[in-house]
């Protein structure tokens, strides 16, 4: 049975402060509204210092922040009330993702962690993604499932894309463009919000919505998209 941790780590609050502070190319969002958690004086010690000496400071400020205590007693009421919520679909979300993509679930445990900043990152090699204390169950639980299709779809086809020829910004707009898919009837029992994606990708996502009604084949899709809109 594949199972998710519900957890808060400093070092990957801190870690996903420093990710999204460092990277402005949000696909269309704007990157100041991103990290308006972050004083400026912090975001500009961010950016002169590489990434492991800016996560050391972030987990200082973190720290001495008096907002933390009251914070972190948000995020323990809020763990096993998020761990609730998905026991209802979770299972139901991981079965219907198997037979989206026609591939098992590839690892058994997830790690979900929670961030005080607003965006929720998610680390491939690890195995686990954020979701933000500021968002509501709902929010949170369309995240999960947004970051699970996210690690499912690599683990499975990212070197598929790679030897296809694929640039890792292709790859990483087909990722973000396939979570479409969560609005699809597939899902209509799990999500009570719809998954917006980012501006930049409206146009492939309008695409491969269009694409996906025909046959709903995935590996179909992902060629018949590699072929016809991102290469030719």
């Amino acid at each position: 049975m594949n199972k998710i941790k519900f957890d808060y780590n400093l070092d990957k609050d801190a870690w996903s402060w420093v990710l999204i502070a460092k990277d402005k190319e949000l696909w269309g969002l704007d990157w100041e509204n991103e990290v308006a958690h972050i004083p400026t004086i912090l975001l500009n010690k961010i950016s002169e210092s590489n990434h492991e000496t800016a996560q050391d400071i972030v987990v200082s400020y973190i720290k001495d922040n008096p907002k933390t205590e009251y914070k972190n007693e948000i995020i323990k009421i809020q763990i096993p009330a998020l761990q609730s919520a998905w026991e209802i679909i979770g299972n139901k979300y991981f079965k219907n993702l198997e037979n989206l993509i026609q591939k098992p679930i590839y690892t058994e445990d997830f790690g979900c962690f929670f961030t005080s900043g607003f965006m929720c990152p998610y680390n491939e090699k690890g195995n686990w993604f954020m979701v933000s204390m500021w968002h509501s169950l709902p929010q949170q639980i369309a995240t999960i499932c947004h970051e699970l299709m996210h690690l499912q779809f690599l683990h499975y086809y990212k070197k598929y894309l790679e030897d296809k020829g694929l640039s890792d910004n292709q790859i990483e707009d087909l990722k973000e463009s396939l979570t479409f898919l969560l609005n699809e009837p597939e899902f209509k029992e799990i999500m009570l919000i719809e998954d917006n994606g980012y501006p930049e990708h409206e146009k492939l996502r309008d695409y491969l919505q269009n694409v996906w009604q025909k046959d709903k084949k995935f590996e179909k899709l992902l060629d018949q998209t590699i072929e016809k809109y991102i290469i030719g």
